[in-house]
This record gives structure tokens, sequence and C-alpha cells, in this order.
């Protein structure tokens, strides 16, 4: 989807700041039915004039970058320009989630857990960006698990097969 907000916010921004440079340097004068009316406009001009030739300036500058650059996200709502790269604080999070997550298992296991949790997040990460992910998670749970529990299976019977392990030893 195109977001046409940067190009009309550097359209309307540059025409305002036209005619505040042609009104505030005397270029352009609007024409006033009543001496009131320019009585009015000349003490604006008298006690503005220069503030309005800067900011004149300065908007058809604003203007005048929107419409050159075209920054699609410049203004796209909601963003907050995210990154959609996955960083190792990331991964932090998704493994201290999973931890909490693991319940029981976590507490039996700590070891174990801490490690599939390790692999799933880095098998996610590996497949999916940052921003399928998100859009998964906002998904029903079983539709998540359809899409996501594929990536990392092998951790999970991994994590099966270990936790088998120590219980047998622990039962002899």
């Amino acid at each position: 989807m195109i977001n046409y907000l940067p190009y009309i916010f550097g359209l309307i921004s540059f025409l305002i700041g036209l005619y505040l440079f042609l009104f505030s340097f005397r270029l352009y004068e609007p024409k006033h039915k009543t001496d009131e009316q320019k009585e009015r406009y000349e003490k604006t001009l008298e006690k503005f004039g220069t503030l309005m030739k800067i900011c004149s300036v300065i908007i058809i500058l604003n203007g005048s970058y929107d419409l050159i650059t075209r920054d699609p996200d410049r203004y796209r709502v909601g963003n907050g320009n995210r990154n959609s790269e996955w960083t190792s604080e990331d991964r932090a999070i998704l493994i201290k989630n999973c931890m909490r997550d693991a319940g029981p298992t976590a507490t039996n296991y700590p070891q174990i857990t801490k490690e599939y949790c390790e692999c799933s997040m880095d098998k996610i990460m590996k497949a999916m960006t940052k921003d399928q992910y998100e859009k998964s998670l906002s998904k029903p749970q079983e539709e998540q698990i359809k899409e996501v529990l594929p990536l990392f299976q092998d951790c999970v019977d991994e994590l099966e097969q270990r936790i088998d392990s120590v219980d047998s030893q622990q039962t002899r």
C-alpha cells in the first residue's frame, strides 16, 4: 500500500510557505474591501513581518524536503519506525517468555528447558522476520501452532527425549 501522506503534507506545507513568503515580502497583496482590513494587514506585517519571512522559508524547505525525499514511513501512523530485524534483546525476551510459559517443566528441568527455548527461538528467528512473527501472534492459538510449531519441532522432540532420559535415570 502506498502512503501518500508525505506528498500531501509536503505539498500543503510548500504551498502555505509559498503564500506566507509572497505575503510577508509584499510580492502578493490581497485585495482589501475596507480600509480597516488594509490597516490590519499593514500592522500584521509591521509586527510579524520578520518572523513571517523566516517561518515561510522554513515551511517551504520542509515541504520541499517531503516532496523530494518521498519517505513513505515518515508519517506512518503507529509505526514508530520500528526495526523489523531481530536483535539479541529480542532473543533474550523470547527466551525469557518461553521459560515463563514452560511452567513446571522449567522448574523441574531448568537447563534442559533453557536449551529448548534457545533452540526454538533461534529456529523461529531464522525462519521468520520479526514482523511475520508478530503477525502470527495476533492469530488464534490453533493457527499459531500450525504455523510456528513445524519450525522447531525437532527442538520439541529433543526436549522430550532429554526429559525422558533424565526421568529414566532417576527411577533406577
